[in-house]
């Protein structure tokens, strides 16, 4: 399986000067290629394929001299880089390509290199843990922390991705990398049902709570907006109140992994059999009113079914996913009856006519898209 390692580097003065020229590089080239490629769509109607910018890349580097000195395999990268993205604009209807700017995109990726001289093996990235250092191309040994369990990194690496948040550099190493699969046993099963009040309700009854600590940023973000509204264009302070920008995101992007991997790591390891409902966030969004839209971002539900997919592969679980339209809400978990009325989502609880059942809202859907995944696995297994 390929696996991702983030470290967080500590460059010296020196070697902080040399990775803001290789993020700048990076910058300049995919901002510069897709001037080009807009220009020569609307004057020539001409497709600038990938093989064109890779040839037109040479004079280039004549024409800018500073560009000889970066790693090769950053100008590469982030002419893929642009590629992909017109290809995913096209294919998958996703978002125009954007001008990188040095406050949102500061990142560059390089491939890793191997090769063998009189039996001895060579590598452009290596990692060290005993010494707590990292070698990049063209960048000498740069000191790192992070995974403090790890006493060796005897990993393959396919490549790297330097990265700069609010000041902070960071590295990150995709790896490949060999797992031990257990044989799959169906001992417990349990439904997931995903929502904004609770993030996970399960059907053993457990309610995970919403991410609450998100208010308490918001209300330093406002503070923050509205001190960089009123200061100068340019000026060091409007820079000083940007990196304190940079750093309340990410907070909150760390305080949300932190949250979700909690969540999808106690799932995954006591359950054999996961099924949760197959959801399409962009319909909800586009649906939802304002307030509902803001708890479904926040809430992360495409994050979480992210991670219960990669985790449960990783350690040979079932996942499944149930039908989007599938009424899991309406179903009364003990005689079926269907009540129409609780598409009403303030209705949290409510008693079945037929049985008398007093039903919670989500543990009843959590119930129903539990029964409905065993049907739909059993169902699999009689038809192989």
């Amino acid at each position: 399986v390929y696996k991702a390692y983030k470290f967080r580097m500590y460059p010296t003065k020196d070697q902080q000067s040399k990775l803001n020229s290789f993020l700048g590089a990076s910058r300049f080239i995919y901002n510069y290629f897709l001037n080009q490629k807009e220009q020569k769509y609307k004057k020539f109607n001409i497709n600038y394929t990938l093989k064109d910018m890779k040839k037109d890349l040479i004079p280039l580097q004549e024409e800018y001299q500073w560009l000889k000195d970066i790693d090769s395999c950053i100008l590469r990268t982030s002419l893929e880089n642009l590629d992909n993205s017109y290809n995913n604009f096209f294919k998958l209807s996703m978002g125009y390509p954007k001008y990188k700017s040095r406050n949102k995109y500061n990142s560059y990726h390089t491939n890793c290199i191997r090769s063998t001289y009189k039996g001895n093996d060579y590598s452009n990235i290596k990692v060290d843990l005993n010494n707590k250092t990292i070698k990049l191309p063209k960048i000498n040994e740069i000191t790192i922390k992070g995974y403090r369990n790890l006493t060796n990194f005897d990993k393959r690496i396919i490549n790297a991705t330097v990265s700069k948040e609010a000041n902070k550099y960071y590295v990150s190493l995709c790896v490949e990398e060999e797992i031990d699969i257990n044989e799959f046993r169906l001992r417990n099963a349990i439904g997931i049902d995903l929502g904004i009040k609770n993030s996970v309700i399960t059907s053993d009854g457990i309610k995970y709570d919403k991410m609450s600590f998100y208010t308490k940023l918001e209300h330093k973000l406002k503070g923050l907006n509205k001190w960089l509204s009123r200061s100068q264009k340019g000026s060091n302070n409007r820079h000083k109140i940007i990196i304190k920008i940079q750093r309340v995101y990410q907070k909150l992007r760390n305080m949300r992994k932190y949250f979700i991997h909690n969540i999808t790591n106690e799932i995954v390891k006591n359950n054999d059999l996961i099924i949760t409902e197959n959801l399409k966030i962009q319909k909800m969004i586009q649906k939802g009113n304002k307030y509902i839209n803001k708890g479904i971002l926040n809430t992360s539900l495409s994050e979480i079914i992210r991670q219960l997919e990669y985790k449960c592969k990783w350690l040979n679980k079932r996942l499944i996913k149930v039908d989007t339209y599938f009424p899991s809400s309406q179903y009364c978990n003990v005689c079926g009856k269907i009540n129409k009325n609780v598409k009403d989502l303030s209705i949290r609880k409510w008693i079945c006519k037929d049985c008398n059942n007093e039903n919670d809202r989500d543990i009843n859907a959590s119930i129903n898209i539990l029964e409905e995944g065993i049907r739909k696995y059993y169902q699999e297994q009689m038809n192989f």
